[in-house]
């Protein structure tokens, strides 16, 4: 099974590809999309262009992103549900699955707390993955760890509440 995960941002983007074979799960590919361009459509059509790249590229069985998360920049928050659409149109289009995780369940999959600072996130993902000589991005290692998320999820392995394929809402409660 190969899974991408989105980091979504409109100026970084991170993407996050992962494989699970044999009850493994094994590091495949990952980057920093820099959507350079001054106005927003064109950044869209860089991001859309890359995006179905990879989906050529790699073999993709299904996709995993962050859930928005509900800050108090009516603007950003705008910006950012713009960049998802394109995220959720292009996979719509290339007919693969968008599940949806909180923050805060992708901390927990990763360190077992759903209170993790980013840093610790990012050294997991590293540990997890046996990543040592590529220097990953803050965006990049968010992207793998949603991809991470993922795999424990649909596998039934450890982390926060399943929820697959899921359309974004108020987070899930973790079974106690």
């Amino acid at each position: 099974m190969l899974v991408i995960g989105f980091d979504p941002g409109s100026i970084s983007f991170g993407i996050g590809i992962l494989k699970k074979e044999n009850n493994k799960i094994s590091y495949l590919y990952s980057e920093e999309i820099k959507l350079k361009e001054k106005d927003f459509n064109r950044k869209m059509k860089t991001l859309w262009l890359r995006l179905n790249d990879l989906y050529t590229q790699f073999p993709i069985d299904s996709a995993a992103i962050e859930e928005g998360f509900l800050g108090k920049n009516v603007r950003s928050m705008n910006i950012l549900a713009k960049v998802r659409g394109v995220v959720l149109g292009s996979l719509i289009a290339s007919g693969i699955e968008l599940n949806y995780y909180s923050p805060r369940e992708i901390k927990l999959a990763l360190t077992g707390t759903g209170g993790a600072l980013k840093t610790q996130v990012a050294k997991m993902i590293k540990t997890l993955l046996n990543i040592k000589e590529k220097k990953l991005g803050s965006d990049e290692s968010d992207a793998l760890a949603v991809a991470y998320c993922h795999l424990l999820h649909a596998s039934g392995g450890q982390g926060g509440s399943f929820r697959e394929n899921r359309p974004p809402g108020p987070p899930a409660k973790a079974f106690n």
